[in-house]
Formats: structure tokens, sequence, C-alpha cells
């Protein structure tokens, strides 16, 4: 399975993990490189290089951890990714690991067959004034696996943690960009509890894409 998670700045520190057993690889991607999504040049945040790394050898049981904590602007970096071992060797005791690290541009470790292009979060249409705790999301997916199907073939498939009510996701062909496109509409129960999301695309008992894994931080 392939695991995509949007990085975002929130209101103090929030560390999320991904537990698994010999990990292939794990990175600090930047995908968007559109100029224009950022307007900078000074910074040019759409030449930024991701960096990816490849285990070598059997890492065992463990976790990628993700680290963020709050910044005033974006020029303070305030992201880190990194492996933590499920048992830790004693004071003393070496602990031998391998692995090559890549660091490159667009299309640098992409799955192969369809990934998440972008992600946006607000409250959409709502006939009434929305409540805070009702949420909407518009995830763009788009690669090889995706070409050619049907609208009746594709199917979304979400899930939440225990922090969400109502949770309904519909997939279409994204007209303007090629691709799918899905609506995620969530109830988020309670404000000061995170929110843990994940979406892919499927069809029949094909999985089309990588997954799309949200971690949604508690309100102060």
């Amino acid at each position: 399975e392939w695991l995509w998670r949007p990085l975002g700045n929130p209101p103090g520190v929030c560390v999320t993990s991904h537990a698994l057993r010999n990990p292939r690889g794990f990175g600090l991607m930047q995908r968007d490189r559109l100029f224009a999504r950022y307007e900078d040049l000074e910074a040019r945040y759409d030449l930024r290089p991701s960096a990816w790394v490849e285990p070598l050898g059997d890492w065992g049981e463990g976790r990628v951890e993700l680290l963020q904590f709050h910044t005033a602007d974006e020029t303070q970096d305030n992201v880190g990714a990194y492996w933590v071992p499920a048992t830790l060797p004693a004071p003393g005791e070496p602990l031998e690991m391998a692995w090559r690290l890549h660091v490159g541009g667009e299309g640098l470790a992409l799955p192969p067959n369809a990934w998440v292009t972008q992600s946006r979060r607000g409250h959409g249409y709502r006939a009434a004034k929305p409540s805070a705790n009702q949420l909407q999301f518009h995830v763009d997916f788009a690669g090889p696996a995706l070409a050619g199907l049907s609208p009746d073939a594709v199917q979304a498939v979400a899930s939440a943690s225990g922090n969400a009510g109502t949770l309904r996701a519909i997939a279409q062909p994204h007209a303007a960009h090629g691709g799918w496109r899905v609506t995620l509409d969530v109830e988020r129960l309670d404000a000061r509890t995170p929110l843990d999301l994940r979406l892919f695309l499927k069809s029949g008992d094909r999985t089309l894409t990588e997954t799309w894994s949200y971690a949604l931080p508690p309100e102060s």
C-alpha cells in the first residue's frame, strides 16, 4: 500500500505515524510544481526538491513518524519524517541499518497506478449556515490506472476514526484536468479530538490508487 499524507500547519505539535514491517520507502515529497501555486520569485517553492528514503535490507517492525509543529510563516522549517524501530537497542548496543537517499524533482517515487494530485478542505455548499464540524474535502487523483474507466466502474472507498459521524464519498471524472475527483463529506463529532481519514479508489476488487491519509489535529 502506498500512503499519501498532505502536510499542514497545526496549531501546536502534531505527531502521527504509520506502523509497518520492512518499509519499501518513505519521504517528504513536493508534488505540486506549478509556479502559479506559489507566485514566489525568491523562495521558488515550485523548484524545491523532494527526498525519498529507500531502505536496504530488512528493517523489521517499526513505524514511519511524521512530525509537524506550528509556525508563524513559511520561512520556518516545521516538518520532519523518520523511522522508529519497534525494538530499540539497549544503551551501548549497535543498531545496523542501511538506506539510499534519493533527492530530485517531479516524478520521484510515484506509485505505479495512480496518485493524489491535490486535496482541498472547506465546508462546501450548505442550504443553511454550515456547522464548524461539517467538513468537505475535494481530492483529485491521476495516473494510468484511471485511464478509460467509465463512471460506474470506479468506487471511492472512505474510512474514518471513531471521531467521525456522517461519512460520504462520491467519485466522478475530472472534466477539467482528467483523472478523477472525490468529494468527501464528513462530520467531526468533537473538535477537541483528532480525526483520521483514509480514501482510495477501486474498480471491483482492484485497487486503483494510493491511499490519501489525512490527519486533522485537535483544536485548542
